[in-house]
């Protein structure tokens, strides 16, 4: 059997951004993430890496009046607890300073990734939505998704995967999935500092300390059929280099190519992402890192015949069998 490495970006410009921090802190990383893409595009084509771009559905829009077309219902939309946490709050701020569209809209860079090879298109729901978060209820999820899915469409797109932001998700949401029709979604990594520390803090050091060091193990799988929803778990997030620990970044490569090398002599699949901004500043050296990285799977799939396939590609050959 065959190993996989499977890629996939969470695409959000500052919708997935703007309850963390402030416009001023992050416009560059997300500006950066714009000038990136097409360098990534071009990296994907050399080697021949199928990759997803689970999108936020806002993003599809021409502008705000244009996304207004779209909006759900007052009614429906998502009541989170702490009110920060909604994206369509942005929406008053865009009206007022028109030049964050460049930060919040990006149909032409969607358009552009769509065209390049073996690039999928998927989404990362309607408003960047927040499936675990205290307030919020099942049929404010399926409204968000129901409009993720008709925005596309009405741009041209038919979305199949889906990725939920911060990978936050529970089973009677994953049904809302399947019932709309989507094929594959992205879990959280199975490991054993997600299952039992409970300590935010602690949970943090400790992630951290996994980029470099393999606390958690190999991160190859054998994705499943989950009542007709293809659970393609993420095994590694690609971190952006940080700055405090930039001695340390060569251990980060090499324990993703050690997974990476896990699954291909193994048959299993290995799943790595992260956010087009996360390499928004030193655009060079993340891009860097990251031929390094794909550059191996060229070895690895000319020793151990691995593949690439993007989210879409493998949910349909788990359905074939």
């Amino acid at each position: 059997m065959q190993g996989t490495l499977i890629v996939s970006l969470d695409f959000e410009l500052f919708w997935g951004m703007h309850d963390v921090t402030t416009v001023e802190e992050y416009r560059d990383n997300v500006i950066g993430a714009r000038k990136a893409i097409p360098k990534l595009l071009e990296l994907f084509g050399k080697h021949g890496i199928h990759a997803t771009w689970a999108t936020v559905g806002f993003m599809f829009a021409e502008d705000e009046n244009d996304l207004e077309k779209y909006l759900p219902d007052g009614s429906k939309l998502p009541t989170y607890a702490n009110t920060e946490l909604s994206g369509y709050r942005c929406i008053k701020d865009i009206k007022v300073n028109t030049e964050l569209r460049e930060i919040y809209f990006s149909p032409e860079i969607i358009k552009q990734v769509s065209k390049a090879e073996n690039q999928e298109i998927a989404s990362h729901t309607f408003s960047h939505y927040y499936c675990l978060e205290d307030g919020q209820t099942p049929e404010q999820f399926k409204e968000d998704m129901v409009c993720a899915k008709k925005i596309a469409e009405d741009k041209g797109y038919r979305l199949t995967s889906v990725i939920l932001p911060r990978n936050q998700c529970k089973k009677e949401y994953i049904k809302i999935l399947t019932d709309l029709g989507f094929t594959a979604y992205r879990d959280e990594e199975n490991d054993w500092i997600h299952e039992k520390v409970k300590i935010r803090p602690l949970m943090r050091l400790l992630r951290l300390a996994d980029v470099y060091f393999p606390l958690t193990g190999k991160g190859g799988y054998v994705p499943k059929d989950e009542d007709g929803i293809i659970n393609l778990i993420g095994s590694r997030m690609y971190k952006p280099i940080f700055k405090k620990l930039k001695f340390m970044e060569g251990l980060k490569i090499r324990r993703i190519k050690k997974q990476m090398l896990n699954a291909a002599k193994k048959g299993l699949t290995f799943h790595l992402w992260w956010h087009p901004h996360n390499i928004g500043i030193m655009r060079s050296e993340h891009l860097k890192q990251l031929e390094e990285i794909f550059s191996y799977y060229d070895e690895l799939k000319e020793k151990y015949g691995m593949r690439s396939f993007n989210m879409k590609e493998a949910a349909e050959e788990v359905k074939l069998g």
